[in-house]
């Protein structure tokens, strides 16, 4: 389903989120995954059907952000 190009690291996490803030904005993360705007707000708008995490997503001031830790565990599982 995710298509990150990563290598995983000696401590088990992707690298690809190595250095990351705890929260990124959805461009930052179209970017870092190499998927579209409209497919991170499709995870948001259809939780259930994507199979998406709870808390994921958090709101602020009107702004939508991802949280990085949840969406790591998820691409980890998603890729065993």
């Amino acid at each position: 389903m995710l298509n990150a190009q990563a290598t995983e690291t000696s401590s088990g996490f992707y690298s690809i989120f190595d250095n990351k803030k705890g929260l990124l904005t959805p461009p930052e993360v179209c970017q870092m995954l190499g998927i579209s705007v409209k497919t991170i707000y499709g995870w948001k708008h259809r939780p259930i059907a994507r199979k998406v995490p709870t808390g994921l997503f958090v709101k602020f001031n009107r702004k939508l952000l991802l949280r990085t830790d949840i969406l790591r565990d998820w691409i980890i599982s998603q890729n065993r």
